[in-house]
């Protein structure tokens, strides 16, 4: 059965009118804030920009023959330190070592004879250092272009920073070094190279820092991976600000270190009745983490901060509009 054309409009009419009574019933309702607390307290800050590097010789020399001929006695092993112009083995030529075969065969006395008028030839270190290959062997043949050793004067850090954190690095700078195969077992070093010219490594712009550990372990070997964590700024007894709890922007986090920035947060305060309210607070603030302000100013150990956890539905937030950082960046502490 068809519906008449009037009944059509009251209908329409009559949905219209629900709709708008529950919009105006909607808006109309206020709904609670939900805050959520945290009580401010002290503890340790540390601002860093992490990165990965590899152990590499900082002056790699490859020592090879001056001479084609046969290794007669090696004096060094891998892992001993040599000094410039130390003699690494003897060896001798192709003609030396077929007359010293020949009079062997006729007797030691005869080979005796034969290795005072004919000697050696050395192969010397041309500077000082620590051996970190040997491949000879005695009695092995060799030519002018094989590699007989190579010598490291010290190993240092290789690291690969990314540019934006860049000018959280300067030279001279303290460093925390981790060997991954050994990472219980922290090495501290500090930056004596900033590369002026930068690569493109998976499309990132990175440029190269090298880094002098202050003492080598015996476990440190050459082309071993590291992770490097290079200090900017440490307090050990802060007071700790979240950065989630900022109700305003803070200005750019601390490049500079500059402690006048101030930024506001909700304090929850109690009134002359003794009842509970929230309340704004200008915060002057100094370095961060990312995570955590250090608090310079307008706060103490044991206040209790506020953060809006409601939106404009009266549902909890899934994240924090008034964090200044967004994102973290990787590579940044």
């Amino acid at each position: 059965m068809r519906m008449s054309g009037k009944k059509w409009v009251i209908s329409i009419v009559a949905v219209i009118v629900i709709a708008m009574a529950a919009y105006l019933i909607m808006r109309g309702k206020k709904s609670d804030v939900v805050y959520k607390e945290h009580t401010v307290a002290n503890g340790e800050l540390e601002v860093s920009v992490q990165a990965t590097g590899t152990v590499q010789p900082e002056n790699r020399l490859v020592v090879k023959p001056q001479i084609a001929g046969r290794v007669d006695k090696i004096l060094v092993e891998e892992g001993q330190r040599v000094k410039a112009g130390q003699i690494l083995a003897w060896m001798s030529s192709n003609d030396r070592a077929a007359l010293m075969d020949m009079a062997s065969s006729a007797g030691d006395d005869e080979k005796k004879r034969w290795e005072e008028i004919y000697k050696p030839s050395p192969i010397i270190a041309p500077l000082g250092g620590i051996i970190i290959a040997k491949n000879v062997e005695r009695g092995q043949t060799v030519s002018t272009g094989d590699t007989a050793f190579i010598i490291s004067d010290r190993l240092i850090i290789q690291a690969q920073v990314d540019e934006t954190d860049l000018s959280q690095i300067s030279q001279g700078q303290s460093a925390e070094i981790r060997v991954d195969a050994y990472s219980g077992e922290p090495v501290t070093g500090k930056v004596i190279r900033i590369a002026y010219e930068s690569k493109q490594v998976n499309n990132v712009t990175i440029y190269e820092i090298r880094l002098l550990p202050d003492t080598v372990p015996p476990f440190m070997r050459s082309g071993m991976t590291t992770s490097v964590k290079f200090l900017k700024a440490r307090r050990d007894n802060a007071l700790l600000l979240p950065v989630s709890f900022l109700r305003s922007k803070a200005p750019e986090i601390n490049r500079d270190f500059d402690p006048k920035k101030e930024t506001t947060v909700t304090v929850l305060l109690k009134d002359p009745a003794g009842k509970s309210q929230p309340a704004e607070r200008e915060v002057r603030v100094g370095i961060s983490n990312g995570k955590y302000f250090e608090v310079l100013s307008g706060l103490s150990a044991g206040d209790i901060i506020l953060q809006n956890d409601t939106n404009a539905n009266g549902d909890k937030k899934s994240a924090n509009p008034f964090s200044p950082f967004g994102a973290p960046r990787p590579g940044r502490r």
